[in-house]
């Protein structure tokens, strides 16, 4: 079963960073976006398999990647 991967769950320690960074960093607030948007896009592939296996794990990869890049900027923010 898709499960959206929801940052604020993943990072709860950082809960007053993202608050604080998406009212001061365009940037932090791009890549949380781009996060959103990508995993949307991902769980609905999974529901309703509208995409091969090797480009949906591109996609998980992205988001991987991403996910990183935010976790980044919370710890040295």
């Amino acid at each position: 079963m898709p499960v959206t991967h929801d940052l604020a769950k993943d990072f709860p320690e950082y809960a007053d960073a993202f608050k604080a960074l998406s009212q001061t960093d365009a940037e932090f607030n791009g890549l949380l976006e781009k996060y959103r948007d990508l995993d949307r896009r991902i769980l609905a592939a999974e529901q309703d398999q509208s995409l091969d296996d090797e480009r949906l794990n591109e996609l998980r990869r992205e988001r991987v990647l991403l996910k990183d890049r935010i976790a980044q900027k919370l710890q040295y923010r």
